[in-house]
């Protein structure tokens, strides 16, 4: 009986520490950090991610942010801060973007935010408020791989249309999504599209993008094709003098035709009290669609 109870006894002791052996390995895997059963850690996280920065309960419950909730208590706070003072951000600036990629927060200045600053100041010879501005305007950037995802894009768009290093970094800073395209899905489409469409060499192509960055944003059959398509009956418009027409003034294909190339014509028609006339005169200078109606009168 009693070496049965000294049995039980080593048992129950070699169980314990097995569990506390297993325990502490895993609260201190590197791939995971604190296992989110820290209820206090977590707890604190989340007061932090939605009472300070805002963060919606919505959000809060995705897989990319859960990741992050484990992390030692101050260096959520650490890393917001680092962010604000590497980039000059106001708080209401640091707040917005880590409300939209609050995975930013998961990755470490040293090793992967401050590389990836460097490189796209390097590549693209920004200043500090033009990388500023970048990052404001496509966080997500900051969560992207440089090696697979932010140089493949630029090398791509630099030799596709031929671009200077000056021409790269203006569409970059005028359109910086275009980071967050696709080539094979989105970019690489469209610009066979444009070169198709339009009947256009690879410089039209550079130039028309060059001109207006955004183009690589717009949806081909929501946006461009139904621009073309309006501006090409109202206008009386043969394949050659369309594409002439959008090659002077590419920002055409950003204009809402209900609420702005529309009234404009028709406002012309109405001053000029011949629609022969209205149209003759905006094909031949299209910048008028883009003058405010003070203007026009004027």
């Amino acid at each position: 009986r009693t070496s049965a109870l000294q049995l039980i006894k080593f048992q129950h002791c070699h169980d314990r520490r097995g569990r506390s052996s297993r325990s502490l390995s895993s609260s201190m895997n590197p791939l995971y950090g604190r296992l989110p059963t820290d209820a206090a850690i977590v707890a604190h996280n989340e007061d932090y991610l939605v009472g300070t920065i805002g963060l919606s309960q919505a959000k809060l419950r995705r897989n990319t942010t859960r990741k992050i909730l484990t992390l030692e208590n101050g260096v959520l706070e650490e890393r917001v801060n680092w962010l604000k003072r590497r980039l000059h951000l106001k708080k209401n600036e640091i707040n917005k973007m880590i409300q939209s990629q609050p995975g930013i927060l998961g990755q470490r200045s040293d090793v992967a935010l401050t590389p990836k600053l460097d490189y796209l100041k390097t590549r693209l010879v920004l200043d500090e408020k033009s990388l500023r501005k970048i990052i404001l305007g496509a966080p997500f950037i900051l969560g992207s791989s440089t090696q697979e995802s932010v140089i493949p894009k630029l090398d791509y768009l630099q030799k596709k249309l031929l671009l200077d290093e000056a021409s790269l970094r203006k569409i970059i800073l005028v359109a910086p999504n275009t980071l967050g395209f696709s080539i094979e899905g989105s970019i690489e489409p469209k610009l066979d599209w444009l070169k198709q469409r339009l009947d256009l060499d690879d410089m039209a192509v550079s130039k028309i993008v060059r001109q207006f960055p955004t183009i690589l944003g717009l949806s081909i059959p929501n946006k461009l094709e139904p621009t073309l398509a309006w501006l090409q009956q109202r206008l009386s418009l043969t394949d050659r003098e369309l594409s002439n027409l959008v090659q002077k003034i590419p920002a055409l294909f950003g204009y809402s035709v209900g609420t702005n190339i529309e009234p404009t014509l028709n406002f012309f028609i109405e001053a000029l009290g011949d629609e022969d006339r209205a149209l003759a005169l905006l094909v031949r200078s299209p910048d008028l669609f883009s003058k405010s109606l003070e203007k026009r009168l004027k």
